[in-house]
């Protein structure tokens, strides 16, 4: 034809090798303007629109209506006159499709060498053969195809040696019959054995059909493997239906958010002998359509969107999906793959793989063991413990979906209640909780079994614990002044009374302000005890509360009962629980029966001695009972303190907690016993005896004993939540805490618990950290505790302090970590103040250089750590630290030190590597 251009079909995917004409849109002898769509063509998976891209009048011939035209090759043309406008069609191919010549097949992939040139030397096939099918997911060039036609040859067994791996006719003449070449490495195909002949009439194969047909055989070939667990779906389900987002949606991004603890179920096998790592987890998950056939649409990184953004693309794909009007895009190259055939009552089954996937879930109808989820595996990427641990996984992700799904709103439920949100507990968490509401307009009720809010940071830990801390340092100070010639110092005494009276003083004062300052944003302040009837009320208990502040309200004196005037039914929208921990008493013989002396102590009733004992027994070598021991050892009394484990802090870095254990076992008045169970405890006359076993020489126990005037018990906290009720809720309890996820909620969705209450790092900061997160979460922000960037500080002379990760805790996290330490001898403000003991450790993640952990153990640790708070939570970088501009003469110094001596330790190391 003269001045005519043909329309190809084109290659509309990377696998697509033929199309079938579906309708054609515009007739012979149309106008046709650049742009326009001319026809509609089926793909393996799609049916696809063919725009043009010149102006003219469309002309024959034409393909028929449902005949196969391979890529390629003329659907029609296109005229520049009417008068030059063909009305003839070229006939229909229905049985095999029309050979591309060798030209063209070259042209299309790219190959720079001929066919001849690849092809010599190679034995001739016969002209009357039948070409083998093109193979799956690659080429092959027309003579290889009619040559392996000859020999019986499955061309996807077979590994193309020519250009971007075209198939030649010498891969064919290297193979056997149905199986690959014998290459290094290379296995048989399990797929591509000859295939039966069978009777009858069979009709011919759509190209979605016989896509399926060839993916599946080709699965054949991996070695696959199932597993299944059962998960309880019904909180999932029901957030499913009250955010309007599709189940399946919702079991995608379940599986993500597995993925980000298990990122080899979203890899797969590469021939030869390589397994790629997918960046992202583009999840498909398999639709049936209108006309028949499954298409398998993908959601894009579903590790990454909120649930409502996928949820939304999930309608449109779906839509278009059930009339197979997908682009290749939308179809093509998933990571992982989802057949829920639960809907239809199927109660097992095991899904395919196909290359490319590494694994695949099965996912059937719910019985009353709960969901099955049966993954089934390609084992040369992923092997049993990997597949089992991300099931297990799987399953708690489902099981607790508000632990991982991010806010879409308030989470107040709306109704006629007498407080949007009750707060039961005035410590800094609860305190912190309500006053973040307040501020932000909720009704608020705070719900405290004290006259004053604070807890047990203001009444019995933190703060009365450091006023008592001033008062031993500065009577180690005096004595330590000396070396600066400052004398008569070293006479220092104390006078308890005074102490007492001051520290009750800071505690009053401190109390009446923030009680005013909480009356003052709106908080209805409640002195009782919050009892759970519901999940949307409960009852005050107003009866048989003490009024003084300075003393804890023991669970066995709770008031479980009163008058109905002392009784106050309350209904609210949410709550938080933040009712704290008090202190537990260890299996110890006769402990319980001393207790009531006066002269076995805790944490909450070493604040009732009346004066100072002579010598004191410290049970619990965590950091209340290290910090106790220490603070009398240097008021004067004789302190033995005794610790089960084989060292002191177990909550601080080892290195840390080591040194200072050292360091405190040369301190006068204080002897440390590690690896020792105190066995019995006996009130005597005006002493108290403790028998203790600990391993002698020879590796046995040897039973000492040890008289005091008084016993501190320090062996840690556990909440008291039998008063709570909370079996009324549905409120989830492992161990004897609240369980919580990082938003601080609990199972119940509307019921959030902060604090001691939920394990965890027990600390007032903490606790006030999660308050807040709590009430960020109850307005619908999407805030999230993060433990790896929290921080403490003990305080013992010197302190031990901590900001973010241990290397320890680092690598469990699968982070490639390097550390820098400086001792703090090296400090010229150190050797000033004669505070020399004590080191300062970075912790850096090797490839990004942040900073994830900094650790201390130094005199002022208290003040050098609000940097190291900073540089973790800001994920400050090495360059960062080195390049800020540290004063002189202070020991923040040291931190631009360390800073420069590891990034000079990186690049030499770098430096060495690149040279290897």
């Amino acid at each position: 034809m003269s001045e005519s251009y043909s329309i190809k079909m084109p290659q509309l995917s990377d696998t697509m090798t033929e199309g079938v004409v579906v309708s054609w849109e515009k007739q012979l002898g149309d106008r046709v303007k650049r742009g326009d769509i001319v026809a509609t063509v089926e793909t393996d998976k799609a049916i696809m629109d063919v725009e043009v891209f010149r102006d003219g009048y469309l002309s024959g011939p034409l393909a028929e209506l449902d005949s196969i035209v391979p890529v390629g090759e003329a659907m029609a043309y296109l005229v520049a006159e009417e008068s030059q406008v063909v009305k003839d069609s070229q006939p229909a191919s229905q049985d095999e499709p029309a050979e591309v010549s060798d030209e063209e097949e070259e042209s299309s992939s790219n190959a720079k060498q001929s066919e001849e040139a690849q092809d010599q030397n190679i034995e001739s096939a016969p002209s009357k053969s039948a070409p083998s099918p093109r193979p799956d997911n690659k080429r092959a060039s027309p003579y290889a195809r009619k040559l392996a036609g000859n020999k019986q040859i499955d061309l996807n067994s077979v590994s193309g040696s020519g250009p971007e791996g075209v198939v030649v006719a010498k891969d064919i003449s290297n193979s056997q019959p149905g199986q690959r070449p014998e290459d290094e490495g290379s296995a048989s195909a399990a797929h591509s054995a000859p295939e039966v002949r069978v009777a009858g009439e069979g009709r011919h194969m759509s190209a979605m059909e016989r896509a399926v047909c060839h993916n599946l055989s080709a699965s054949l070939s991996m070695p696959t493997f199932n597993i299944t667990m059962h998960a309880h779906p019904e909180k999932l389900l029901a957030i499913s239906k009250k955010r309007q987002v599709s189940f399946t949606v919702m079991l995608a991004k379940a599986c993500a958010q597995a993925m980000l603890e298990h990122p080899i179920i979203n890899s797969c096998y590469q021939p030869e002998d390589k397994i790629v790592a997918h960046t992202h987890v583009d999840i498909g998950m398999a639709v049936a359509t209108e006309s028949g056939g499954l298409v398998v649409p993908v959601l894009r990184h579903c590790e990454s969107r909120d649930i409502e953004d996928l949820n939304e693309e999930w309608r449109d794909l779906l839509e278009r999906a059930r009339k197979r009007r997908l682009k290749p895009e939308e179809y093509t190259i998933s990571s992982f793959q989802i057949s829920n055939l639960g809907m239809y009552g199927v109660t097992n089954f095991n899904a395919i793989p196909t290359p490319g996937l590494g694994a695949i879930l099965a996912i059937s109808t719910t019985g009353a063991e709960g969901m099955p989820l049966t993954l089934t595996v390609d084992h040369r990427v992923i092997n049993g413990a990997q597949a089992a641990e991300f099931l297990r996984d799987l399953k708690a992700v489902i099981e607790n979906p508000l632990q991982w799904l991010k806010s879409t709103g308030p989470a107040i439920p709306e109704g006629d209640w007498d407080y949007q949100v009750v707060v039961i507990g005035g410590g800094p968490g609860g305190e912190d909780c309500a006053r973040e509401l307040a501020a932000n307009g909720i009704k608020v009720a705070m719900i405290m079994d004290a006259p004053y809010p604070g807890g047990e940071c203001l009444w019995r830990g933190c703060i009365p614990s450091k006023t008592w801390r001033v008062a031993a340092d500065r009577m180690r100070d005096r004595r330590h002044d000396i070396h600066l010639g400052v004398e008569g110092t070293d006479k220092a005494r104390l006078n308890w009374d005074k102490m007492e009276e001051t520290r009750r003083d800071i505690l009053i004062t401190r109390g009446d302000m923030a009680l005013k300052t909480d009356q003052g944003v709106k908080i209805e302040v409640i002195q009782g005890i919050g009892v759970f009837e519901g999940e949307h009320s409960l009852t005050v208990n107003t009866a048989g509360l003490s009024e003084d502040p300075f003393k804890r309200t023991e669970s066995g004196k709770r008031a479980q009962s009163g008058s109905e005037s002392e009784l106050r039914h309350l209904t609210f929208g949410a709550a938080v629980i933040a009712t704290g921990a008090p202190p537990v008493l260890p299996a110890i013989e006769g402990l319980n029966q001393t207790i009531d002396s006066g002269r076995v102590l805790t944490s909450d009733s070493i604040w009732e001695l009346k004066s100072m004992p002579k010598s004191l027994a410290v049970i619990g070598g965590g950091a209340i009972g290290l910090e106790m021991a220490q603070i009398f050892s240097d008021f004067g009394c004789k302190v033995t303190l005794f610790e089960i484990r084989d060292r002191i802090l177990p909550e601080v870095e080892s290195e840390i907690a080591s040194k200072l254990q050292d360091i405190l076992r040369k301190q006068a008045n204080l002897t440390i016993h590690t690896s020792t169970r105190v066995s019995r405890v006996k009130a005597l006359k005006k002493t108290i005896k403790l028998e203790f076993s600990v391993l002698n020489d020879k590796g046995e126990d040897a039973i000492s004993s040890v008289l005091v005037d008084a016993v501190l018990v320090a062996t840690g906290k556990k909440p008291e939540l039998a008063p709570l009720n909370l079996q009324v809720t549905g409120v989830e309890t492992k161990n004897g805490f609240i369980q919580t996820d990082a938003s601080s909620r609990t199972s119940v969705e509307h019921i959030f618990a902060v604090g001691d209450v939920s394990g965890g790092l027990m600390l007032a900061h903490t606790a006030g950290a999660q308050g807040r997160i709590a009430a960020a979460t109850l307005l619908g922000d999407d805030s999230r505790y993060d433990r790896d960037r929290d921080c403490g500080v003990i305080f013992t002379r010197p302190q031990a302090a901590f900001a973010g990760l241990t290397m320890e805790q680092a690598k469990s996290r699968n982070l490639q970590v390097v550390e820098v330490k400086m001792p703090m001898k090296i400090d010229a403000k150190a050797m000033i103040t004669a505070e020399t003991d004590g080191m300062i450790k970075l912790v850096v993640e090797r490839e990004s250089q942040r900073i994830v952990g900094v650790h201390f153990l130094a005199d002022h640790a208290d003040t050098l750590i609000g940097e190291a708070v900073m540089m973790v939570s800001c994920g400050l970088s090495l360059e960062q630290v080195a390049q800020a501009i540290h004063p002189h003469p202070t020991q923040t110094e040291l931190f631009g030190d360390m800073a420069r001596r590891l990034l000079a330790r990186l690049k030499r190391s770098q430096e060495k590597t690149s040279v290897h």
